[in-house]
């Protein structure tokens, strides 16, 4: 028994082990939640309304037919009285016709005694005569009326039918009606929790939220967590990349042979399919460092750049250390194939030492808020790194991104169209560790454009310090230029490389 119970709690504990191991550290909220629930919660109300509307047009046709049974009722109880009196009216000629028939049998019927009544005419006595004229007269009046009363009583009869089925349709009617109204009641109370419910999920979602520091949107996820950096392969063999769409900033460097590479930054939001990751840069740790201890996720790369990297304040995450957070996707050839975990990073990266929270790069603005009025509209600007060219698309709401005359997506087939695009021009320099590769030179200042709502801001950049965030202010004036929230992706040319149209 205790040999069992050890072996029992032994496989608790691997099972436990091994949730925690495969449950990545996945946003608190599904990012999209909310947007749906307050589009149910927009139908709901709608659907509560059209439900109220109806109830209230069942209530006024209830009403009606219930005014209306009552009145059917009078008019059966008054058509039903009218039969009766005429019943009633009908006994006196029909009485009288008895008593006819009653003297014509006792007496004789004057008409039958014509001949007779004739010769006492010729004597003088024309009494008979006026008694037979009478006798008709009595009676011809008396079939006439009974023939009147008759048919008045055939159409009165006639007519409570109709009334009676009046008042029958109408009673049902008013069964149907009740009974809509019962349905539609339930409908109305169905509607009105779920309503409930979605208000008070919504509410609940509300106090979750918060603004993400380096996109300025709305967020659900953990806020304190560090930001991840993501070196990601640009040439053709490694397009379309995974998971640049959900990146809060991607950084486009140039690098051998006048191609680029990305360094997507992770904070607000996550993906399960990063890269194809790629191997890392010297440029990389000054760029970098400006995002306050950030996780670093890269393929590796030559002696000198892993030195660099283990003096600098980025967190080694790269495969060289967390192997099992990688592997290689079918369909493609290494090295173009190796993919990554956010989450999963996050979750074996956050607690390290040196990560940190990220620090806000920009400032944000709403849409009612005027740009600097150096600002001028565009539709577009083109980057020449070399070997290969970008295009950016004002859209309307956002700056869709072209490559080598290829429109830019992931692997979801989903354009890329970042709110905002920053061109920071860049000096580059050969890297101490390998001169064929240029290094970009960030800490220091420059020119820049920021591409916000279909304007072009001219601006100039500056980062004095490793720590220090880079700033992008309003030439003569040293205020920032504050853009709308959103992702922004942020490409370093030469200077002179660029153009806008």
């Amino acid at each position: 028994m205790r040999r069992h119970r050890k072996s029992l709690l032994g496989a608790l504990a691997v099972c436990l082990l091994a949730a925690l191991i495969a449950a990545p550290a996945v946003a608190q909220v599904n990012p999209g939640e909310l947007a749906s629930l307050e589009r149910q919660r927009d139908e709901l109300t709608i659907g509560v309304g059209e439900v109220d509307t109806e109830l209230e047009q069942l209530s006024l046709e209830i009403a009606a037919l219930a005014a209306q049974i009552v009145n059917d009722g009078v008019v059966v109880e008054l058509i039903a009285d009218n039969i009766e009196w005429t019943v009633f009216t009908r006994q006196e000629p029909a009485n009288t016709r008895v008593e006819i028939a009653i003297v014509g049998f006792t007496q004789g019927d004057p008409r039958s005694n014509a001949l007779l009544d004739e010769v006492r005419t010729l004597e003088g006595d024309d009494e008979p005569s006026r008694r037979r004229e009478l006798y008709e007269s009595v009676i011809d009046d008396t079939e006439d009326r009974l023939e009147i009363i008759d048919a008045q009583l055939q159409e009165l009869a006639g007519e409570l039918d109709l009334a009676r089925n009046d008042l029958s349709t109408r009673n049902e009617s008013l069964i149907a009606a009740e009974e809509a109204h019962r349905e539609a009641g339930v409908r109305r109370s169905e509607l009105a929790d779920q309503l409930s419910d979605t208000l008070q999920r919504i509410e609940a979602l509300r106090a979750l939220e918060s603004r993400a520091v380096l996109t300025g949107q709305t967020t659900f996820d953990d806020p304190t967590r560090p930001a991840l950096a993501v070196k990601i392969d640009n040439v053709p063999a490694a397009r379309p990349q995974a998971g640049i769409n959900q990146a809060d900033i991607v950084f486009v460097e140039e690098v051998e042979g006048g191609l680029s590479r990305l360094a997507a930054v992770f904070h607000s939001e996550g993906a399960e399919a990063v890269g194809p990751v790629r191997s890392m840069r010297t440029g990389d740790f000054d760029l970098l460092a400006q995002f306050n201890g950030p996780l670093f996720a890269n393929s590796g790369g030559n002696r000198g750049s892993r030195a660099q990297l283990r003096d600098s304040s980025l967190v080694d995450v790269s495969v060289n250390v967390f192997s099992s957070s990688y592997y290689r996707a079918g369909g493609r050839r290494a090295p173009h194939n190796l993919i990554t975990n956010a989450f999963n990073l996050w979750s074996v990266g956050r607690d390290l030492e040196g990560a940190a929270t990220p620090l806000p790069l920009f400032q944000f603005r709403t849409s009612s808020q005027a740009l600097p009025t150096g600002a001028r509209s565009i539709n577009g600007a083109s980057i020449n790194y070399g070997s290969t060219r970008v295009e950016y698309s004002w859209n309307g709401s956002g700056w869709d991104r072209s490559q080598d005359g290829q429109p830019t997506v992931d692997t979801d087939g989903v354009r890329v169209a970042p709110a905002t695009v920053v061109v920071q021009f860049t000096n580059y320099i050969p890297s101490s560790a390998d001169a064929r590769s240029p290094e970009a030179v960030t800490i220091a200042d420059g020119t820049a454009w920021v591409l916000t709502a279909g304007q072009l801001v001219p601006a100039v950049w500056n980062r004095e310090e490793l720590a220090d965030q880079t700033k992008y202010r309003i030439p003569g004036s040293g205020n920032e230029v504050a853009i709308l929230p959103g992702k922004i992706w942020i490409e370093l040319p030469r200077p002179g490389k660029a153009s806008s149209n």
